[in-house]
């Protein structure tokens, strides 16, 4: 399939400080790259088959939800979700209009201790009925971000004139793992050293795999980032509500941007790690929308 709209602003809002702006891409955020790329690896090893019988499922009710309900409505496919109350719920009801069927595994499922249980349980009782697109598995999603958004990051900071000994730092928050791997490893290509940050959320310890309760939908998802474990980023920077907050008011006074609150949290570690030389370079991402959330 062609590619619409591409590549998003990657905006620079201080001196040698920029921000990618998936929150602009005609899926609404970064993961409608993983959800082209997902649905594309399934079709291409015969997994699926346009208005064919066999449905696609994924445990996700936020951007990668959206982005799987516009690419499958686009192609054809039956699509559930299995969520739980978590989630936003303005984008459970986005995915639903644009036909995904959404399951509340809480409502459902009761007696499923998570998602992956719930669509374990579909799985088993449906043999045959549906084809798991299984992000937090899946390679198809950091070579998304490799192949896709790190590729147009790389590409705009050349054409800025950032030459190879450049120091690159990446902050990104987990959650899969997928964009900071994917993207680490295009700019990796080019420049010869390349740091990553993560985005710690409130009550959690991403050093201990500890993920607490917090704001931060996508984040700290309750398990290890499987295509970025901890123990490789080179430093872990907490965020307060308060700093998440205090980032989102910044953006949207100096820049107009009403973007969700993982964005605001990449923006306020920013904000505690300017680039210390001309031959530094911080780059983060403003994820997804403000207005799809409550």
């Amino acid at each position: 399939m062609s590619d619409t709209v591409l590549p998003t602003p990657l905006l620079e809002v201080l001196p040698n400080t920029f921000l990618k702006c998936e929150f602009l891409h005609p899926g609404r955020s970064h993961k409608a790259r993983v959800a082209r790329a997902l649905i594309d690896d399934a079709e291409q090893h015969g997994m699926i088959a346009r208005g064919g019988r066999t449905a696609l499922i994924e445990r996700t009710g936020g951007n990668l939800g959206i982005g799987l309900a516009i690419e499958a409505k686009a192609r054809g496919h039956e699509l559930v979700l299995v969520t739980d109350p978590g989630y936003s719920k303005i984008k459970k009801e986005i995915a639903a209009r644009l036909g995904a069927k959404v399951i509340d595994r809480g409502v459902t499922y009761p007696g499923c201790a998570d998602n992956e249980a719930a669509v374990q349980l579909i799985l088993r009782s449906t043999p045959g009925r549906f084809h798991y697109l299984n992000q937090f598995g899946n390679p198809a999603n950091p070579a998304a971000h490799e192949q896709g958004t790190g590729a147009e990051i790389l590409a705009q900071l050349i054409g800025r004139g950032y030459g190879r000994n450049t120091r690159v730092t990446l902050v990104s928050g987990l959650g899969t793992g997928a964009t900071a791997r994917g993207v680490s490893s295009a700019l990796r290509h080019w420049f010869r050293e390349v740091a990553v940050i993560g985005v710690e959320p409130p009550d959690c310890d991403l050093k201990a795999d500890r993920h607490g309760s917090h704001g931060l939908q996508g984040f700290a998802v309750g398990q290890p980032a499987p295509f970025f474990p901890s123990g490789e980023l080179d430093q872990i920077v907490p965020v307060t509500d308060a700093e998440v907050a205090a980032a989102g008011t910044r953006l949207f006074q100096e820049h107009r941007m009403f973007v969700g609150p993982t964005s605001c949290a990449n923006f306020a570690v920013v904000l505690k790690t300017i680039p210390v030389s001309a031959e530094d370079v911080l780059i983060s991402f403003l994820y997804d929308r403000g207005e799809d959330y409550e």
